[in-house]
């Protein structure tokens, strides 16, 4: 056989493995495209039962808060009860108007952490703050996977109706990185929805996994990815230090427009990165990290994850131990700071 014809022959399957792989790509975003829809006829159904993360999310059309929680949920989720309110926050319901019985009224904005991954209810750290301190209202927008830039706007949508006078903002290391889940939809020219999919980054769900960057593959560390270049057109502005300083900046204004204090949670340690930010906002610092370092060494802790302030391995949460270190010490510093 010729050079010419081996050339073309290759030619061919070089066309046709082309063409196979287009028809797939398209394939792939006209099924996306029908899984968003399928999703968010879905989110009128009330899951029950053992439940996954994924499960308990829906969409939200503002592209900076992108997920919310299920509201009026009553589930099982890492093995505890898990319930959300009707705005679908795991907390109770509240009035618009401050009880005459409260004297300070509180609004906490986290993540994971503080929403209480793998603990009951009244074990996560702001509910352990809450029975310390009897005559605060404490209503907590925490949402698993929320970063810096989500937080405040979760802050902005559901929080700002509620007139407090403290805002508490948790942040945690990832608080720079693509939130937990992402929508993808088929005009999506990001990435490869084909690659993506053998990678299993492409979800049946609609709303996807965020890419990960592994830091140490066998102590499975990893990141989802922070760099605004390397991330969706719609998700630029959520991500990377640029992300945190502008959400800081905005909730400090919005701390002096509606006359709140914001207060800079540092639990379960401090991360130098965001200090600064919160520092330039007037944000007032609750840190956590000395007294971290103090019950470790009380309890000759050597590795902070390989001990009972954490749940069971491989996940990394704080226990139900870690959170009432943690809410005694919150509660504790409001009645320092708020008489």
């Amino acid at each position: 056989m010729s050079l010419r014809a081996i050339a073309l022959r290759l030619g061919l399957m070089a066309t046709g493995l082309a063409a196979g792989a287009l028809t797939l790509e398209v394939g792939l975003r006209c099924k996306v495209a029908y899984d968003n829809y399928r999703v968010r006829q879905a989110g009128y159904v009330t899951p029950h039962g053992p439940v996954s993360a994924g499960q308990m999310v829906k969409f939200n059309e503002n592209p900076r808060l992108v997920y919310d929680l299920r509201p009026n949920l009553d589930v099982e989720f890492m093995k505890v009860n898990v319930k959300t309110n009707g705005e679908g926050f795991r907390d109770f319901e509240h009035p618009l108007e401050r009880p005459a019985t409260v004297r300070h009224r509180a609004v906490t904005l986290g993540d994971s952490y503080m929403f209480g991954w793998g603990v009951d209810f009244d074990q996560g750290y702001v509910r352990v703050a809450a029975q310390n301190l009897p005559d605060w209202e404490f209503i907590n927008l925490a949402r698993p996977g929320y970063n810096a830039a989500q937080e405040v706007e979760c802050f902005r949508v559901y929080g700002l109706k509620y007139r407090p006078d403290v805002v508490i903002i948790n942040y945690i290391g990832n608080d720079t990185q693509l939130p937990f889940y992402i929508q993808r939809t088929p005009d999506d020219l990001s990435a490869s929805f084909l690659v993506d999919w053998i990678f299993g980054q492409l979800s049946r769900d609609g709303l996807a996994m965020a890419p990960t960057i592994f830091l140490d593959k066998e102590k499975k560390q990893f990141k989802y990815e922070d760099d605004p270049a390397r991330v969706p057109a719609k998700y630029k502005n959520l991500v990377g230090w640029a992300a945190v300083e502008r959400s800081y900046k905005e909730l400090g204004q919005l701390a002096q427009e509606h006359h709140f204090k914001v207060v800079f949670l540092c639990f379960p340690h401090r991360d130098d990165g965001a200090l600064p930010f919160a520092k330039a906002n007037g944000f007032e610092i609750c840190d956590f990290t000395p007294k971290l370092a103090e019950v470790m060494k009380e309890r000759n802790i050597a590795d902070f994850q390989n001990s009972d302030l954490c749940l069971p391995k491989p996940d990394t949460h704080p226990s139900a131990k870690m959170h009432k270190l943690g809410g005694d010490f919150l509660a504790e510093f409001l009645r320092r700071n708020f008489p």
